[in-house]
């Protein structure tokens, strides 16, 4: 049956993504080394792209399968319309996906996309589909075809490696209205208006999946290491399992051009976070960051239904999308979804949530046909030192996130690497739409939910194009210092300053800093009271597994344990969070039981005796010392004894025989911890609790890199925790867990006799006269 539905779906394709490369000679020489990792070498960008589409595929073929079809919008036609979809970190149903990504990526907005990269850019775009596409023909021929699931494995067009890259601009969005994809079409306009009663107000409910996340990185400026070079560690965290957002290493050299080692994200074609002999950086995810708008309307619904733009009325249109759809009985055919948009796109019938009411929305984003990631990360691969850096970030505006780099020349920089909406705070605050709150009775504003009926809220520009602020607004900030940032905002992430005057829309400058950047500000304050920064005082900060939360507030929580009544559940408790260390090694006893007393505490009204006091943002908060704060200290304490218990655990048990990963060499405990909930830095977010402890890793730190310079060259140790492979029959499946589980990145094989003299090299030369098509 799948056979079936793949030779209906291929006509689908074959018309959809017609071929444009002209046939070249394509050529390149993979070395992988231990641990699985692909040494790419080309003569040029077609070329390196072809190698690197190949690595890829040989090691995550299925998965950008699927990434492929759920990104031309094919899910319905293959796995049926309610089956499961992800869409950026939102579950829904396949139809929702594809109607969301058909409508936010459509085949012209991937042309355009494509023409206007740079003749580099095309061309590693194009290689990497051909590289794919050929690894996939010679497994064909091969016994044991992965089934991938139902996915039938696709020919990659140069138009899903765009698409790739633009889709990490759509995650924002899709956690408003991804959902609502497939509720928001015409019949939806016409429903609403036969009917006679009001639209039902849902009971609040967050749109929003994002898992517990973290990443974390640094550069130490020449002021403060001994060598007068930087040093950079890169900590971001992404999936243990497979997921879109899983990383890869991967080394990347055109001889003169180009010599880049690093991690990718599935699917694209550069390494989104990686150093060369010059320069060294990290990606973190922008979480205060707003990138786009969503625009209230004023929808007058009906059969020619329209919306209120200062006083007039402007009709709202349709545009038709065709899907495969398969059916109960297993046949495929093809249904048609009227989409309606406005003057400033699609718009969608979203559902109440907090700060947001029930409604119809247009959204105005800065990431709008993006796909400029691609030629901002290779030209940042090709910088001499950090001025470049910077000239390479701003003139593209490419990858969502916040970019934290330093040089051999001991500079180190901050810099947002995306786009951003250029409208000024008073504009924003006026335009905010008051929202019932969940928290309060009071009205307040949520400032990306915008008056839409106001084309002075739109942000638009140009024939109707978002306006995007200039570079000279945005953060770009050097020091020989040192710049730190824990997906906060750019505010305080020169370390011993506080920087203000960007707009809102990167973040509130009164807001608190997180917890892990309160625990890194405390971490450095003591390093460099003690003298200059090494490398191994750098991995130190970001493998200590201290517990901000417990440093800070544990005394406090101890005091009210006094007042336990001996033998009770609390005073168990208790005894156990008095003997423990205070962090998350391996080998700590009583971090369980405090991340369940932790997790309650939370709950108590007035916890802290002072409010956070934005002027003295690294200011420890004192826990309340009020004797109804402390009976309900007791309280929880009890709770989270009761509820360990019955699961058959105490709370004393060593952390890694908790916390620990299956791999085909027996079970590896490990570290780490709750990053955001707790202040540890080494982030681990496990699945749920159960009686042998968690069942899985869901997300955690996953590339590492510690970089500085020596005698004019680079010197780097590196690890992917969870391996280069997600399958586990690979002998790269958690084969790099170990080096993550002693805290010991290992020597980055970088350069050309350190591949050459690796003991598990293997080789293969690729070439290729007729690439199959690969265009967009």
């Amino acid at each position: 049956m799948i056979f079936r539905l793949a030779l209906v779906l291929a006509a689908v394709l074959s018309a959809a993504y017609g071929s444009t490369l002209q046939a070249r000679t394509m050529q390149a020489q993979i070395r992988w080394t231990t641990y699985g990792v692909p040494h790419v070498k080309a003569e040029n960008y077609i070329g390196l792209g072809y190698g690197y589409g190949y690595a890829s595929a040989r090691a995550s073929v299925c998965q950008l399968s699927d990434r492929i079809t759920t990104l031309r919008g094919l899910r319905s036609g293959l796995l049926g319309p309610s089956g499961n979809a992800l869409v950026g970190f939102v579950h829904t149903t396949n139809l929702a996906s594809d109607l969301f990504y058909r409508v936010m990526l459509p085949q012209a907005a991937l042309a355009q996309a494509y023409e206007q990269l740079s003749i580099s850019g095309r061309e590693l775009v194009d290689g990497y589909a051909a590289g794919f596409n050929r690894y996939v023909r010679e497994i064909k021929v091969l016994p044991g075809l992965p089934a991938c699931g139902g996915i039938q494995i696709p020919e990659m067009r140069a138009a899903d490696v765009v698409a790739a890259m633009m889709q990490i601009g759509t995650v924002w969005k899709a956690a408003d209205v991804a959902r609502f994809a497939a509720s928001s079409t015409s019949k939806n306009l016409i429903e609403e208006a036969s009917s006679s009663r009001q639209p039902d107000q849902p009971a609040f409910v967050s749109p929003y999946e994002t898992p517990s996340m973290a990443s974390n990185a640094w550069a130490y400026g020449s002021s403060v290491t001994a060598t007068g070079a930087a040093i950079v560690v890169a900590n971001p965290h992404s999936f243990w399992q497979p997921h879109w957002l899983s990383m890869h290493e991967i080394h990347l050299t055109i001889p003169g051009m180009i010599d880049v080692f690093g991690a990718d994200f599935l699917g694209l074609p550069v390494p989104v976070v990686g150093f060369t002999n010059n320069v060294a950086w990290s990606i973190e995810a922008p979480s205060t960051v707003t990138y786009h708008l969503l625009l209230a309307l004023k929808i007058k619904a009906g059969l020619r239904p329209s919306y209120q733009v200062d006083g007039r009325s402007r009709p709202i249109a349709f545009r038709s999308i065709e899907l495969p759809v398969r059916r109960d009985d297993g046949s495929v055919g093809n249904e048609t979804f009227r989409v309606p948009y406005s003057d400033w796109g699609p718009i969608y019938k979203l559902d109440a949530a907090p700060g947001r009411a029930a409604g119809w929305y247009a959204i105005t984003d800065a990431n709008e046909g993006n796909a400029q990631g691609i030629d901002q990360l290779l030209a940042v691969a090709k910088s001499n030192n950090l001025k470049e850096f910077e000239v390479a970030v701003s003139r593209h505006r490419g990858i969502d996130g916040h970019l934290i780099a330093g040089d051999r020349l001991g500079e180190s920089l901050y810099i947002e690497s995306g786009p951003l909406l250029d409208i000024d705070d008073i504009t924003l605050r006026r335009c905010a739409v008051a929202a019932a709150s969940t928290e309060s009775t009071v009205s307040r504003p949520l400032l990306n939910v915008l008056d839409g009926s106001k084309d002075a809220c739109a942000a638009r520009g140009v024939h109707g194009r978002p306006r995007l602020t200039p570079p000279d607004r945005m953060p770009a900030m050097a020091t020989h210092g040192i710049i730190y940032n824990m997906n906060d905002s750019y505010r305080l992430s020169v370390f011993g300053e506080n920087r203000e005057g960007y707009s809102l829309l990167l973040g509130d400058p009164a807001s608190s800093p997180g917890l892990r950047k309160l625990m890194s500000q405390r971490h450095i304050a003591e390093l460099l009271a003690s003298g200059h920064v090494t490398e191994e005082d750098a991995t130190e900060v970001m493998f200590s597994d201290r517990n901000y939360a417990a440093e800070t507030s544990l005394d406090e929580i101890l005091n009210a344990c006094r007042g336990a009544t001996p033998g009770s559940a609390a005073a168990s408790a208790c005894s156990i969070l008095r003997a423990w260390d205070r962090r998350n090694n391996s080998e700590s006893r009583g971090a369980l039981m405090f991340r369940q007393v932790w997790a309650r505490l939370k709950e108590i009204n007035s916890f802290y005796s002072q409010p956070f006091d934005p002027v003295n943002p690294f200011k420890v908060r004192p826990v309340s010392v009020e004797s109804g704060v402390a009976a309900a200290i007791l309280e929880k304490a009890a709770q989270a004894e009761d509820s360990l218990r019955k699961l058959g655990l105490t709370g004393d048990e060593a952390w890694g025989s908790v916390l620990a990963r299956s791999t085909p060499n027996g079970r590896i405990p490990l570290h780490g911890g709750a990053g955001d909930a707790e202040g540890v830095l080494n982030a681990i977010t496990p699945a749920d609790l159960q009686t042998n402890g968690f069942a899985q890793i869901l997300v955690g730190t996953s590339y590492v890199q510690v970089v500085t310079w020596k005698d004019g060259h680079v010197v780097a140790k590196v690890l992917l925790a969870h391996g280069q492979s997600f399958d586990a029959t690979s002998a790269h499946y958690a084969d790099q867990l170990p080096l993550f589980a002693k805290k010991q990145p290992a020597p980055a094989a970088f350069a050309e006799q350190e591949i050459e003299a690796d003991p598990n090299l293997e080789v293969l030369k690729l070439h290729e006269d007729s690439p199959r098509s690969s265009g967009h």
